[in-house]
């Protein structure tokens, strides 16, 4: 076997352990979090209809963090 040939050997493995995927989230888990934060935030929008200044800034508080952790502090915990 030649030094090429060893090379291609290597080469060839290496390609196919970065084509390799992860096994991805627990689809519970998914639906669990998809589940909590889609309320906290549907929660949000109804009481920020509820037309008083207090329950406005309540219900705008439920949704800002609801957004805040989908998109910050789930993928930190999921990756």
């Amino acid at each position: 076997m030649s030094t090429e040939q060893a090379t291609q050997a290597t080469r060839e493995v290496e390609t196919r352990e970065s084509n390799t995927t992860s096994p991805g989230n627990s689809l519970i888990l998914s639906i669990v979090l998809f589940l909590v934060l889609f309320g906290l935030f549907a929660g949000g929008l109804y009481v920020m209809s509820l037309f008083t200044l207090w329950t406005f800034v309540g219900g705008m508080a439920m949704s800002l963090v609801a957004l805040f952790v989908a998109y910050d502090i789930v993928p930190r915990f999921l990756t």
